[in-house]
Protein backbone atom coordinates (compact mmCIF):
# COMPACT_ATOMS: atom_id res chain seq x y z
CA UNK A 1 0.00 0.00 0.00
CA UNK A 2 1.68 3.48 -1.26
CA UNK A 3 1.92 6.22 1.70
CA UNK A 4 -0.34 8.51 1.65
CA UNK A 5 0.70 12.19 0.29
CA UNK A 6 0.83 14.95 3.19
CA UNK A 7 -2.28 17.12 1.30
CA UNK A 8 -4.25 13.68 2.03
CA UNK A 9 -3.36 13.65 5.39
CA UNK A 10 -4.38 17.44 5.89
CA UNK A 11 -7.76 16.83 3.82
CA UNK A 12 -8.74 14.23 6.27
CA UNK A 13 -7.98 16.49 9.19
CA UNK A 14 -11.26 15.93 11.48
CA UNK A 15 -10.83 19.48 13.16
CA UNK A 16 -12.80 22.71 13.21
CA UNK A 17 -11.61 25.60 10.64
CA UNK A 18 -10.33 28.12 13.23
CA UNK A 19 -8.35 25.09 14.77
CA UNK A 20 -6.79 24.10 10.98
CA UNK A 21 -3.61 26.26 10.61
CA UNK A 22 -2.49 24.81 14.78
CA UNK A 23 -3.21 20.55 13.03
CA UNK A 24 -1.20 21.26 9.87
CA UNK A 25 1.63 22.74 11.88
CA UNK A 26 1.76 19.86 13.69
CA UNK A 27 1.57 17.17 10.54
CA UNK A 28 3.51 19.14 8.75
CA UNK A 29 5.73 19.02 12.01
CA UNK A 30 5.68 15.09 12.09
CA UNK A 31 6.96 14.76 8.52
CA UNK A 32 9.92 17.54 8.82
CA UNK A 33 11.30 15.97 11.79
CA UNK A 34 10.47 11.81 10.72
CA UNK A 35 13.52 10.05 9.00
CA UNK A 36 11.04 7.63 7.52
CA UNK A 37 7.68 10.26 6.28
CA UNK A 38 6.41 6.80 4.53
CA UNK A 39 5.74 5.47 7.84
CA UNK A 40 4.37 8.17 9.47
CA UNK A 41 2.33 8.88 6.14
CA UNK A 42 0.72 5.51 7.13
CA UNK A 43 0.17 5.63 10.64
CA UNK A 44 -1.32 9.14 10.23
CA UNK A 45 -3.75 8.13 8.06
CA UNK A 46 -4.63 5.19 9.69
CA UNK A 47 -5.49 6.72 12.90
CA UNK A 48 -7.41 9.11 11.03
CA UNK A 49 -9.35 6.63 9.56
CA UNK A 50 -9.84 4.52 12.51
CA UNK A 51 -11.48 7.99 13.64
CA UNK A 52 -13.73 7.83 11.03
CA UNK A 53 -15.42 4.66 11.28
CA UNK A 54 -15.55 5.51 15.24
CA UNK A 55 -17.75 8.85 14.52
CA UNK A 56 -19.61 6.73 11.88
CA UNK A 57 -20.19 3.88 14.69
CA UNK A 58 -20.97 6.22 17.41
CA UNK A 59 -23.27 7.70 14.95
CA UNK A 60 -24.93 4.96 14.28
CA UNK A 61 -25.45 3.15 17.70
CA UNK A 62 -24.99 6.04 20.46
CA UNK A 63 -27.46 9.03 18.97
CA UNK A 64 -27.30 11.50 21.67
CA UNK A 65 -31.03 12.29 20.89
CA UNK A 66 -32.21 9.08 21.45
CA UNK A 67 -31.01 7.64 24.58
CA UNK A 68 -30.32 9.26 27.84
CA UNK A 69 -26.93 8.87 29.67
CA UNK A 70 -27.98 5.95 31.72
CA UNK A 71 -29.58 4.06 28.70
CA UNK A 72 -26.13 5.06 26.67
CA UNK A 73 -23.86 3.28 28.96
CA UNK A 74 -26.53 0.42 29.90
CA UNK A 75 -26.00 -0.34 25.85
CA UNK A 76 -22.29 0.17 26.10
CA UNK A 77 -21.73 -1.91 29.11
CA UNK A 78 -23.79 -4.77 26.92
CA UNK A 79 -21.93 -4.73 23.41
CA UNK A 80 -19.16 -6.04 25.29
CA UNK A 81 -20.95 -8.65 27.42
CA UNK A 82 -21.61 -6.63 31.03
CA UNK A 83 -24.37 -5.14 32.81
CA UNK A 84 -24.82 -1.90 34.58
CA UNK A 85 -25.71 -2.57 38.62
CA UNK A 86 -29.79 -1.96 39.52
CA UNK A 87 -29.04 0.85 41.65
CA UNK A 88 -32.62 0.23 42.98
CA UNK A 89 -31.18 -3.09 44.51
CA UNK A 90 -29.50 -1.63 47.30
Amino acid sequence: MPAPHLRQILKALPCRPQELPRFRGAVCGLFKDSTQPDTVAREVAFYLQALQKQRELNDRYFKPSELSEKDRLAKLANTVGLQLPNAEAK
